[in-house]
């Protein structure tokens, strides 16, 4: 028997295909759907995952569930991402599974400071994990990432991370009393590391980005850097730009 939210994925993808939800529209709401076919919110959100693993649609925190394409990507198992605040990039651990693979101290030599964008011999918690779309049958990971945590909330992240399911700055947010007020991203070609080959279902040396963020508190001092490595063909990122208008 199908299951309920894959019923109204598919009738939300059909509708989109014939145009009753041009590309560029908004969805309705979790709540408006929810009554529309019945089902509870929790059913809607799995659905909207489906459309997003397809490429359908995109999501942000606050500004509801986007309309990107007509048709399914049909080249492989995918993740797309719109990001243009530091909500809706929070909003990427609410979307996808963590599957930790490694905590760790660490401290930075030359060429590991040199890639999270800091100075050697700083101390870090690193955790390393592998990210998965919620009701992918082929558990195919998106991307393999390795969280690097400034040293000193390492024994209060070991302690609460097992139950924290959002990206790790909002965590280190409700430990410290303090806002990540800028993230610094950089995005990079790549060929997938030897030692992610495996666990990333990849070939090594195969087209990846690397995506590197640096989250800050508002005195600029770091708080945590991600390290991404997703495979080209189960990542995307959308953004869109618009003409700034002309005064006077």
């Amino acid at each position: 028997m199908e299951k309920r939210y894959a019923i109204v994925a598919r009738a939300l993808a059909e509708a989109i295909a014939e145009g009753r939800h041009p590309v560029g529209s908004v969805l309705p709401n979790e709540f408006e759907l929810a009554d529309q076919f019945a089902v509870s919110r929790s059913t809607v959100r799995a659905a909207m995952r489906e459309l997003q693993a397809s490429g359908l649609v995109s999501r942000k925190r606050n500004a509801g569930t986007r309309v990107e394409a007509r048709t399914p990507d049909r080249s492989g198992s995918g993740f797309t991402q719109a990001l243009a605040t530091i909500e809706a990039v929070q909003q990427f651990g609410t979307e996808t599974e963590r599957h930790v693979q490694r905590v760790a101290d660490v401290v930075t030599d030359n060429q590991l400071a040199d890639e999270l964008g800091c100075r050697p011999g700083r101390r870090w918690l690193c955790i390393s994990s592998l990210r998965m779309i919620p009701g992918d049958a082929t558990r195919t990971p998106i991307c393999w990432t390795d969280v690097y945590l400034d040293a000193a909330f390492a024994d209060e992240v070991r302690a609460r991370m097992a139950g924290h399911h959002e990206i790790f700055g909002t965590l280190i947010e409700k430990i410290s009393g303090r806002r990540i007020a800028e993230i610094r991203q950089d995005i990079s070609a790549v060929g997938v590391p030897a030692q992610m080959a495996e666990p990333l279902k990849a070939t090594a040396g195969a087209h990846a980005l690397s995506i590197r963020r640096q989250y800050l508190f508002a005195s600029n001092e770091m708080a945590e850097v991600s390290l991404s490595i997703h495979p080209a063909d189960r990542y995307r990122y959308s953004t869109r730009l618009t003409r700034q208008q002309s005064k006077g």
